[in-house]
C-alpha cells in the first residue's frame, strides 16, 4: 500500500460529503510513534471496510494540557506515512511565535502535512513542564492568518515566498458549552471570518447542542459566503472519575448530571460494571449523534480497542 498523492485534497472533499469521521491520536512522551501506529493497526482502525464507520482522517495532538509529548508536526509525518490516511496536525500559539510557526508550516508542506487544526493552547500551569515559558503571541486566529498568507505566497509581513507552497487548509476548535452562549457564538463567527474550513467541537453529550451549533454555522456561512463545516467532538466516558473531571475541569464541556449519577451508582458494584454502564451510554450517545449528523471527531486517549467497539455499532 502506498500513500495517494491526492491524500489531502481527497480528505477535503470528504469533509463536505454526508459522512466524515476523524480519530484523535496522541503521541507519547517518546522518541517514536511506532507503538501508537501498532495500536491503530492491531484493530485495523485505519483500514475499516464499511463506508459507514471507516476513519477518514486522523488528528495528531500538540502536547494537550501542556504535558510534554512528541512534536505534533514530526509525529504527523510518520503517522501519515505509516497509516496511509490524511493527518490533521494540531498546532498552538502556546509554544511558538509566528516566525517559528510559519517556518514549521513551510517545512511540513514538503512532507504533505497541509491540514492544520489551529488552537490557542492549554496553559503551561496545567502541565508537567513548569519551567517552560508560554509564548501566546496571539490566539488561534493568528495561525489561520499565517495559513492564509502562505497560501498567497507571502508571509505575515507581505514578504514574498520564493516558491509557492502546496495549498494549506486551516481548521479550528470551538467549545460545546459556555455560560454565556453569545460569547461562544461570536467566537464561532470570528473563526469562520478568519477562514476556518472546519470547526472541531469539544465533546458533545446532548444532540441539542449539535443542532444549536449547526444553526449558528448556517447563519454565518450565509453571512460570510463561506463553507465551514462542523465536526462533533465525541469522547466516551466509561468511568465516574472521568465524568467528574470533564464536569469540573473543562469549562468548555457540559456533561449531563444524569450521566454522572449513573456512573457514581455503578462504581459501587465494581469497576467492570462501571465500565460496562459507561460503555453502554457512550455507544448510545455515539449512535444518536451519528444518526443526527454523521460528522464526528472521535477522542478517547488512544484506546483503539474501545474505539473499534463503538464504531462497529453503527
Amino acid at each position: 500500500m502506498f500513500t495517494s498523492p491526492h491524500i489531502v485534497e481527497d480528505f477535503i472533499t470528504k469533509i463536505y460529503s454526508k459522512k466524515c469521521i476523524t480519530y484523535e491520536l496522541c503521541p507519547e512522551k517518546s522518541g517514536s510513534v511506532v507503538k501508537l501506529v501498532e495500536k491503530v493497526q492491531k484493530v485495523k482502525l485505519h483500514d475499516m471496510q464499511s463506508p459507514h464507520n471507516s476513519i477518514d482522517g486522523f488528528v495528531c495532538t500538540d502536547s494537550p494540557l501542556a504535558i510534554l509529548k512528541q512534536n505534533s508536526g514530526l509525529a504527523s509525518i510518520k503517522l501519515q506515512q505509516k497509516l496511509h490516511k490524511p493527518l490533521i496536525c494540531t498546532i498552538s500559539m502556546r509554544d511558538r511565535n509566528s516566525l517559528a510557526l510559519s517556518a514549521e508550516i513551510m517545512g511540513l508542506n514538503d512532507f504533505d502535512i497541509r491540514i492544520f487544526l489551529a488552537l490557542s493552547g492549554d496553559p503551561i500551569k496545567l502541565g508537567d513542564q513548569p519551567q517552560a515559558k508560554a509564548i501566546f503571541e496571539g490566539n488561534s486566529l493568528r495561525i489561520l492568518e499565517i495559513l492564509s498568507c502562505l497560501n498567497q505566497a507571502k508571509d505575515l509581513n507581505e514578504n514574498p515566498i520564493k516558491e509557492p507552497l502546496k495549498k494549506l487548509y486551516g481548521f479550528s476548535v470551538i467549545n460545546s458549552y459556555a455560560k454565556k452562549y453569545e460569547i461562544l457564538k461570536n467566537k464561532m463567527e470570528s473563526k469562520i471570518k478568519a477562514g476556518a474550513l472546519a470547526l472541531f467541537t469539544q465533546p458533545i453529550y446532548d444532540v441539542n447542542v449539535t443542532n444549536m451549533l449547526l444553526e449558528w454555522l448556517e447563519e454565518f456561512n450565509e453571512r460570510h459566503n463561506s463553507r465551514c463545516i462542523l465536526m462533533q467532538g465525541f469522547f466516551p466516558v466509561v468511568r465516574y472519575k472521568s465524568a467528574v473531571f470533564l464536569h469540573d475541569k473543562l469549562p468548555g464541556v457540559f456533561i449531563p448530571t444524569k450521566w454522572i449519577e449513573v456512573l457514581e451508582k455503578a462504581q459501587t458494584k465494581g469497576v467492570e460494571y462501571e465500565r460496562q454502564k459507561g460503555m453502554e451510554m457512550s455507544i448510545e450517545l455515539f449512535n444518536i449523534l451519528y444518526k443526527n449528523y454523521p460528522k464526528i471527531h472521535f477522542m478517547n486517549n488512544n484506546n483503539t480497542i474501545h474505539a473499534k467497539k463503538i464504531l462497529d455499532t453503527i
